[in-house]
C-alpha cells in the first residue's frame, strides 16, 4: 500500500511531466505551422570548451529597437518586424495592438538586460562535433515565430538565405 508521500511524489511526477510535454507541444505547434523569418548575425564563435560545438547568436541592430530607447523598455514584450521578399526581419515598431500590414510580423522579447542587451530565447544553436567550419557560413538566424509572436529556432541561413544542414551521418558520402 502506498503511503501520502509516494502518492505526492507520483502526483508531483506526473504534473512535472505534464507541464513539460505540454511545453514540448507548444513549441513544435510553433515549428510546424509558424512563419519562416531570417535575422541577421553578427560575428561569432562556434566554439565552447564545456559544451561541445555550438555558436552563441548575437542577432544584427537592426533586428531590435534603437540601443537610446532600450532602457525604457519593459523587460518583456512584443515588437514589430518589417519582412523582405526573402523574409529577413528589420525592426518596425513596437507593438501597440495596431494591425499589421501584410509584410509584418510580430516577434517576442523575453528580456532587457541592464546594458541594453535584446534576449530573444534563441541565442544558442548546437551543431555535432567536428562541424564547425560548416555552419561558419551563417549570416541569419531562421526562427519560425507563430501569430502573437513566439519564435523557435530551427536553423542557421547562409548569405544567400539558404538554410545550412549537416550530411546525414547515415548517408555515405
Amino acid at each position: 500500500m502506498m503511503t501520502s508521500r509516494a502518492w505526492l511524489a507520483l502526483a508531483g511526477l506526473i504534473i512535472v511531466l505534464g507541464a513539460t510535454n505540454y511545453t514540448i507541444m507548444q513549441r513544435q505547434q510553433v515549428v510546424d505551422n509558424g512563419q519562416p523569418m531570417l535575422l541577421g548575425l553578427r560575428p561569432v564563435d562556434p566554439r565552447s570548451l564545456m559544451q561541445g560545438d555550438y555558436m552563441v547568436l548575437r542577432y544584427a541592430e537592426t533586428v531590435f529597437p534603437d540601443r537610446g530607447g532600450r532602457s525604457d523598455l519593459p523587460r518583456k514584450g512584443v515588437f514589430v518586424v518589417t519582412l523582405d521578399s526573402n523574409n529577413v526581419a528589420t525592426f518596425a515598431r513596437m507593438h501597440d495592438g495596431e494591425a499589421l500590414a501584410d509584410n509584418e510580423a510580430l516577434l517576442q522579447y523575453k528580456q532587457v538586460d541592464a546594458r541594453g542587451n535584446v534576449r530573444l530565447g534563441a541565442e544558442s544553436f548546437f551543431f555535432q562535433e567536428g562541424q564547425a567550419a560548416l555552419f561558419d557560413p551563417a549570416r541569419f538566424g531562421v526562427l519560425h515565430v507563430d501569430d502573437s509572436g513566439k519564435s523557435v529556432l530551427v536553423g542557421l541561413a547562409d548569405e544567400g538565405w539558404q538554410m545550412i544542414s549537416a550530411p546525414d551521418a547515415t548517408t555515405p558520402e
